[in-house]
């Protein structure tokens, strides 16, 4: 008898990436518009974070050698924009405290000082049987402007 294996992040990860895609490819006043928040559309995005096998967040690095006109950062929110086999393309959300400066994850800012997460054109990709945990956040951080 085989024995069927799971992985949860996998798992919920392509569940998220379904959701979006639902919201993007459904006309506005469709059903799924607002399939984020019942009460108004939040837009087309779950960040969530992703934590490896020593509970440490995932952190992955935007804009190396700063040579898109912009400050090199790095961050552990994610939004999925592909999954295949297992792996997915994440693309990568840059979070700001509440006075617009960018948050730096590697030891000095903690993820309770995020006001406000941005999506950028920034990926990488990962093989999501190699993380234990997934953290799922409140699509209303992204473009934030007011509490």
């Amino acid at each position: 008898m085989s024995q069927k294996t799971t992985n949860c992040v996998r798992e919920a990860v392509e569940n998220i990436e379904d959701l979006q895609d639902a919201v993007e490819e459904n006309c506005p006043a469709g059903c799924y518009s607002n399939l984020l928040s019942p009460a108004y559309t939040l837009g087309n995005t779950v960040p969530f974070v992703l934590f490896t096998s020593k509970s440490k967040p995932f952190t992955a690095y935007g804009n190396v050698g700063e040579l898109d006109n912009g400050p090199c950062f790095n961050t552990v929110f994610f939004r999925v924009e592909k999954v295949c086999d297992g792996c997915a393309t994440l693309s990568l959300l840059i979070a700001f405290d509440e006075h617009k400066h960018i948050l730096d994850f590697t030891d000095k800012d903690s993820v309770c000082d995020v006001f406000r997460l941005e999506k950028t054109h920034y990926c990488v990709e990962v093989d999501l049987h190699c993380f234990c945990a997934i953290n799922c956040l409140n699509p209303r951080l992204l473009n934030r402007t007011h509490y």
